[in-house]
């Protein structure tokens, strides 16, 4: 018996001697197996007398008493968890508030109209890697991007943060989006083997209504035009690989020529897809549910193109989300005198 143990015991048996009504205590062995002895003890006395004998029991509560301490311990380390993980994902969310954009006021002297919403995970109230990014450049020209880093958490936010910020001082080369996109690539297979994530990255040019962009294994964008939705083709040779995944990556740059009043939608993949289903039928939901956002039209104004893209998200997405959910809507108040 543990000295510990021996301790209670004489207390108990002390306790019991002066009149105790009952006394009990856990009693720990010092054999191999380590069992561990309830001892539950009462006097026994003539009526009226000193006590003459004491009757007690011993009971095996081995098991018992490794079990609650599992559980005890178990339940320390899911607190201790539950408090990590707060804390992780409050700093991640003030990360995020941090670098997402607030939308530059010179978009509207460039014709565009710009809302975006973000919807994270609700199961796990983690915080994952969606982000956007538009800028005009000082060619006129507009950078306008939506990716998706892989993971939650910080790791996610961390290489958003890397990607939006490394993009951004990119652009300002001047060169196309198929070698924006290329650089990019680099910078995320740099960051690691699981620094991966999807982009849209377009540039928009204004005096002709023109829109390039390239796609690096993300949802293609949907042009919505005269209340219908359309699904853009994708770049010759189709979309390239995710950002991240091989450094020798190139990418090819689609072209769109827009109209006055035309709205391009780039958006997460949490925006439709759902675990098991499959990607055509997501993507014929989505644009059934642009059309039926849009059947009423969008009147003009960023309130109402926000209200818009609030309305497509709760329709698509519900009260809860199985993932991120970003979408990215850009209104062209101007577009190409001819189109093509």
């Amino acid at each position: 018996m543990t000295p510990q143990s021996l301790d209670a015991l004489y207390r108990a048996v002390h306790d019991l001697l002066l009149c105790s009504e009952i006394a009990e205590c856990d009693l720990h062995l010092t054999g191999p197996d380590r069992r561990i002895l309830r001892f539950v003890g009462e006097p026994v006395r003539l009526a009226a007398g000193p006590v003459w004998a004491l009757r007690a029991v011993f009971h095996d509560v081995t098991g018992d008493r490794r079990s609650r301490a599992l559980a005890e311990r178990a339940t320390r380390e899911a607190q201790a968890q539950r408090e990590r993980a707060d804390t992780v994902a409050e700093v991640a969310e003030r990360l995020r508030d941090a670098v997402l954009p607030r939308f530059p006021g010179e978009l509207a002297e460039h014709g565009i109209e710009a809302a975006a919403v973000y919807r994270p995970e609700e199961h796990t109230a983690r915080v994952g890697g969606d982000w956007y990014k538009t800028r005009v450049l000082p060619s006129g020209k507009v950078l306008i991007a939506l990716g998706d880093a892989r993971g939650h958490g910080l790791d996610a936010v961390t290489l958003m943060a890397k990607l939006r910020y490394a993009l951004t001082g990119l652009a300002y080369t001047g060169e196309w989006v198929e070698r924006l996109t290329t650089w990019l690539n680099t910078v995320a297979c740099d960051d690691g083997e699981e620094s991966t994530a999807t982009a849209v990255i377009a540039r928009y040019h204004p005096e002709a209504g023109l829109l390039r962009w390239t796609c690096a294994g993300h949802p293609l964008p949907i042009l919505v035009r005269d209340k219908r939705a359309f699904l853009l083709g994708p770049p010759p040779g189709g979309p390239g690989l995710p950002l991240g995944v091989m450094p020798d990556e190139t990418y090819a740059a689609a072209e769109t020529w827009l109209r006055p009043q035309d709205v391009v939608l780039l958006y997460s993949d949490g925006l439709v897809e759902r675990r098991d289903s499959d990607p055509d039928l997501d993507t014929a939901r989505l644009l059934r549910a642009v059309e039926q956002c849009a059947a009423r039209g969008v009147p003009p104004g960023e309130e109402a193109l926000g209200a818009f893209v609030r309305e497509l998200v709760g329709l698509l997405t519900g009260p809860h989300t199985e993932d991120d959910a970003t979408v990215l809507a850009l209104r062209m108040k101007c577009g190409a005198r001819v189109t093509r």
